[in-house]
C-alpha cells in the first residue's frame, strides 16, 4: 500500500509537471475601474466606430480582473466595454446553459452586433468566468460563426449564412455609440445603469479571425495568447502600461484611439509577477518583462 501511494504522488507530481496549467499575471499597468461612476470613453463624434462597415472577419480580446462583488447588483448592467462588441457580466439567473459551478464563479458574456442579408442583431454566448482572478475573453468572427473564447476554452457557434458582416451603424441614440470600457450611461435615460469593478490589462481589436478555431459546433481546447502584440491586421491596442496615474490610454496600434478616463479611472504602476502563486507555464507577465 505505501508503494501504491508513494507511485500515485509521483505521477500526480509529474502531471503537474507536464500538463498546462491555466494562470495569468500582468507585469505592466492595468486600468482601475472602481464600480462607481468611472469608465474611459472614445468619443464616437470623433472616431466613429472602430471596425469599418462591410467587416467579414474579426478577433476582439481582453483580459480582465472581475472583482468578487462582480455579479450584477439590481437595477445595474455590469458591462467590461462596448460597442460593435459587447463583455459584460450577468447575474447567475440570467446566464443561459452554462452552469455556475460556485461562488468564485460568475456569468459573462461576449456580444456582437451583426447584419446581412435583410436581418441584424446581436448574436453572442454566455460562459463561467472567475471572480478575483484574471480572465481571457474573445470574440472571434468569420465565415458567418461567432466563436468565443474564454480561458482555456474556446466555443463554436452555428454559421449563420444570413449574418455575414459586423453592423455598419448601431441602433442607439447618438450619445451611446461612444466606445466605452466599464460603463457609461445617462442615469435618467436608462433602466439599468452599467458599471464594471475590477482590472483590465489590455484589449485587442483585429480585422482578421486569429487562432486556430475548432472545425464543430460546441467547445474545444483553447490556449489564450500570452500578449496582444501589434501587426497590420490590429485596428486597436491598449495595454495600459501609461505612466502610473495617467488619465489619457494610448493606441499601441498607432491608428489614434486614445482612451479619455473619467470620473478618475487611472492607471496603475508596474505590477509585480509573484513567481510564488504563479503556475509553472510561461505567464503573461513573464513575457511581458521579456519584451
Amino acid at each position: 500500500m505505501y508503494i501504491n501511494c508513494k507511485l500515485l504522488l509521483s505521477v500526480v507530481f509529474l502531471l503537474n509537471l507536464v500538463l498546462p496549467v491555466f494562470s495569468f499575471a500582468p507585469s505592466g499597468g492595468v486600468l482601475m475601474l472602481d464600480g462607481e461612476d468611472d469608465y474611459a470613453i472614445l468619443p464616437f463624434a470623433e472616431h466613429g466606430y472602430i471596425f469599418p462597415g462591410n467587416t467579414d472577419e474579426f478577433t476582439v480580446e481582453v483580459w480582465f480582473y472581475p472583482k468578487a462583488e462582480a455579479a450584477p447588483e439590481q437595477g445595474k448592467y455590469n458591462i467590461i466595454f462596448s460597442q460593435q462588441v459587447r463583455f459584460g457580466l450577468l447575474p447567475d439567473n440570467k446566464c443561459r446553459r452554462v452552469p455556475i459551478s460556485g461562488k468564485d464563479e460568475v456569468c459573462s458574456y461576449g456580444t456582437a452586433y451583426l447584419e446581412g442579408a435583410g436581418a441584424h442583431g446581436p448574436r453572442g454566448s454566455h460562459a463561467p468566468i472567475k471572480k478575483d482572478q484574471w480572465n481571457y475573453m474573445a470574440l472571434i468572427f468569420k465565415d458567418s460563426t461567432l466563436h468565443l473564447a474564454y480561458n482555456d476554452q474556446i466555443l463554436r457557434g452555428q454559421k449563420q449564412d444570413f449574418l455575414n458582416v459586423i453592423v455598419e451603424d448601431l441602433n442607439f441614440p447618438e450619445w451611446f455609440k461612444h466606445f466605452c470600457v466599464g460603463g457609461f450611461a445617462k442615469k435618467e435615460l436608462v433602466e439599468h445603469i452599467p458599471y464594471f469593478h475590477g482590472e483590465i490589462d489590455a484589449i485587442r481589436f483585429s480585422d482578421i479571425a486569429r487562432y486556430d478555431l475548432p472545425a464543430e459546433v460546441g467547445t474545444s481546447p483553447f490556449e489564450p495568447p500570452h500578449r496582444f502584440s501589434n501587426d497590420k491586421h490590429t485596428l486597436a491596442l491598449w495595454d495600459f502600461n501609461d505612466k502610473e496615474g495617467a488619465d489619457h490610454f494610448e493606441d499601441e496600434s498607432g491608428s489614434g484611439y486614445t482612451l479619455i478616463g473619467m470620473n478618475g479611472v487611472t492607471t496603475s504602476g508596474p505590477l509585480v509577477v509573484n513567481l510564488r502563486t504563479t503556475s509553472i507555464t510561461t505567464t503573461w507577465g513573464q513575457v511581458k518583462l521579456d519584451r
